[in-house]
């Protein structure tokens, strides 16, 4: 009995001797300096790298997207530095690829994105609103993709831009996703932008729903939007018998009806982008 004791204690003592490791994280950072310029300043920080190498890469294609866009054809300006902030060597081996060596566990990389073009596939960038397809946006790293990442937004100074996003907010302008494959599924408007939520209590369980519309009609024409909206969740409801467990009790409609958007629309877990240079002919078309 007591060889069986002594041998349990330590093994629990042994387990506790060894050296927790520490969970790999993404971090993203969003800003906006040159927005007049179609321009958005990207960071990312890949932390406990257990490669030598470190190779990241630009999305290829998108969710729901049958086709490859190849979005590395807008990104440049590629810089890396170790967690030190020393420069660190950067080889392309291909047209979507970045590797990073020398890196001693964690490895920040910096690029400009060009983005103007406002759709359900791309990104679009301009002093009234910040549209992101996040393929089109953040580059991401192999053997990262089951890690958790954050991604804050740096509103711009003297802008009302808010965020709609599906993303979990954390705090302010900081938003998580659980993985790669979530965060990939998550476009987000920054914008100054209509807003507009209502409960469901779908079987004792309330569900919210979000309306986030950037525009440049009235507030009727928005609240218009709004009631189409209202009656095509319901109709959905109806059909189905419930509607879906949404993740974080709510599911976000966002809209860009601006004239320098393209007119596109496509469905994520937990939201929806829509986008037309014209939200009248979309009010008229769908009444």
């Amino acid at each position: 009995m007591k060889s069986k004791l002594y041998s349990l204690l330590s093994l629990a003592l042994g387990l506790m001797a060894q050296p927790i490791l520490a969970q790999q994280q993404v971090k993203y950072e969003l800003s906006f300096p040159n927005a007049v310029h179609h321009e958005a300043e990207v960071k990312v920080t890949f932390s406990d790298i257990t490669t030598d190498t470190l190779k990241v890469l630009m999305p290829r294609t998108s969710p729901g997207r049958y086709a490859i866009h190849e979005f590395a054809k807008n990104v440049y300006n590629v810089h890396a530095a170790d967690a030190q902030g020393n420069t660190l060597q950067v080889f392309r081996p291909n047209t979507y690829e970045w590797n990073v060596l020398g890196h001693k566990g964690t490895v920040t990389i910096s690029y400009t994105l060009f983005a103007d073009h406002a759709d359900g596939t791309y990104a679009g960038v301009d002093e009234t609103h910040a549209h992101l397809n996040m393929p089109a946006t953040l580059m991401h790293a192999r053997n990262f993709e089951q890690a958790p990442a954050t991604v804050t937004f740096n509103i711009p100074q003297g802008s009302n831009w808010k965020v709609a996003t599906q993303l979990k907010q954390e705090q302010g302008t900081t938003y998580s996703a659980p993985n790669f494959q979530y965060l990939m599924d998550s476009p987000t408007e920054l914008s100054d932008f209509s807003f507009a939520e209502w409960t469901v209590n779908d079987k004792g369980k309330p569900k919210t729903i979000q309306v986030a519309l950037h525009h440049n009609g009235t507030k009727e024409q928005f609240q218009q939007y709004v009631d189409q909206t209202k009656k095509i969740v319901a109709e959905q409801r109806a059909v189905f018998g419930e509607l879906p467990a949404y993740d974080f009790g709510r599911y976000t409609f966002i809209g860009c009806y601006m004239p320098q958007a393209t007119g596109d629309g496509m469905e994520h877990r937990n939201s929806t982008i829509l986008t037309s240079s014209d939200l009248w002919h979309q009010l008229w078309s769908h009444s």
